[in-house]
């Protein structure tokens, strides 16, 4: 049998590992990806940036690993056509590739203004090797730099930009205040504060209205709606991104918040699977259709596919999406699950400088937000995931004592665990 994947990474290594160790050799696998390099880190390119890692240290896996799996790795040359009725995947060279079953982890792209100058090459995102690269080398020619969006991916790159060596960043931010998808206004402060030290400032509830080029053609500046003019010799757009699922949709499959897939991650189309932030998946705690957007769930999602992919049935469960963990300098944060409900305990420590929101529904933890010292996240995001009763423990959790919170969830679910399989024993 002939498995083609197309995309090269988190989900696409975790299938192809899978896919050996549940298949093993006998079964030949092709890599079909757009970049010439072997698979990396997303998460770590501001590192990158920054100049604290080293394209070796962002590797997901060694040089060797394709060939020492026996995996065939077409690199640098995109899909271009998916024909579903002859088991054909066009190539953007020309060849055209049989295959048994498609895995299509094509991720997704930076989604960018439409506003004049965007394409200008002092204009980035932070998506691929090559934007960081790029973004790298033209660093040590200016001075300063605006960042648009105020999310983690935007403050990552603010960050990084600093430390970096530029002498002034600026990040503009359409919303009120930083982070507001991923944390309260406390969390968030706290995070502010820290950039603010670091040298980073902040322009709230403004809109770009054009990337500004001079005589040469190069990026002078930032242009707001207001209109103030950013001085700015290169800017990094972080505004979110758009699931790549053309590819699927062009060849008749459904596509939704993202290309929409059955429990065991098959797409409308025979014999062609899909993963990763392609997709569109199910919300374990609010049910709505999203799309899916976590590393981690990329490489959950790729190991499930090609299961089912080799015909071992392995119904994915709905996940949850909303998890978000980060560091800025000496504040880490993490957010899980849902960020308002019908029970909400908060609590700042301006001493050891640690926050906790912890949200309930009824008995259950539903979301919690940890900003500063998040020891024990863990623990947190289990009982989310879970569903087990512990608002019991809310003193603890709000203390942030997790350690008996874990051995008496564990010690009360073992004895529901013991009563059910008695009940069990005596009904037969």
């Amino acid at each position: 049998m002939r498995f083609v994947i197309i995309g090269n990474s988190a989900a696409g290594v975790a299938a192809v590992e899978t896919l050996r160790r549940l298949g093993g050799f006998q079964h030949r696998i092709t890599v079909v990806s757009d970049e010439l390099t072997g698979a990396y880190s997303r998460c770590l390119l501001p590192d990158l940036v920054a100049g604290k890692s080293t394209e070796y240290s962002i590797r997901l896996r060694p040089a060797e690993f394709y060939r020492r799996l026996e995996v065939e790795l077409l690199a640098g040359v995109a899909a271009v056509e998916v024909r579903p009725g002859e088991k054909r995947l066009v190539l953007q060279d020309g060849r055209e590739l049989a295959y048994d079953r498609l895995l299509v982890v094509t991720g997704a792209s930076p989604v960018l203004p439409a506003v004049p100058g965007v394409k200008a090459e002092e204009v980035f995102t932070l998506r691929t090797l090559r934007d960081a690269r790029r973004l790298s080398a033209l660093v040590p020619r200016v001075s300063g730099a605006v960042v648009v969006g105020g999310g983690l991916v935007g403050l990552k790159a603010a960050y990084a930009l600093k430390q970096a060596g530029l002498a002034w960043v600026t990040v503009v931010v359409t919303s009120p205040r930083l982070l507001i998808r991923q944390l309260d206004e406390r969390a968030a402060a706290m995070v502010e504060r820290e950039l603010l030290n670091a040298g980073i400032d902040f322009i709230y509830n403004a809109r770009v209205k054009a990337f500004a080029a001079g005589p040469q053609g190069r990026l002078t500046g930032v242009e707001l709606e207001d209109g103030r003019e950013l001085p700015a010799g290169l800017a990094v757009v972080a505004k979110g991104v758009r699931p790549n699922s053309g590819l699927v949709e062009k060849a008749g499959g459904k596509v939704g918040q993202g290309i929409v897939v059955d429990g065991n991650m098959r797409t409308s189309l025979d014999d062609i699977y899909a993963a990763g932030d392609c997709i569109q998946v199910t919300d374990r705690l609010t049910g709505q259709k999203v799309n899916s957007a976590l590393w981690t769930l990329a490489f959950e999602q790729g190991r499930y596919a090609a299961a089912n992919m080799l015909g071992i049935a392995r119904p994915y469960p709905a996940p949850l999406t909303r998890l978000n963990s980060a560091r800025f300098g000496g504040v880490d944060v993490v957010s899980v699950g849902n960020l308002e409900g019908e029970e909400v305990l908060a609590q700042y420590d301006p001493l050891s400088r640690t926050y906790r929101r912890l949200v309930f529904d009824g008995e259950r933890l539903a979301g919690f937000i940890l900003a500063g010292k998040v020891d024990g996240a863990g623990v947190y995001t289990a009982l989310v995931k879970s569903g087990r009763p512990a608002w019991a423990y809310r003193r603890q959790l709000l203390q942030g004592q997790v350690g008996s919170v874990s051995l008496g969830t564990l010690l009360e679910q073992g004895k529901k665990d013991l009563n059910r399989n008695c009940h069990i024993n005596t009904a037969t």
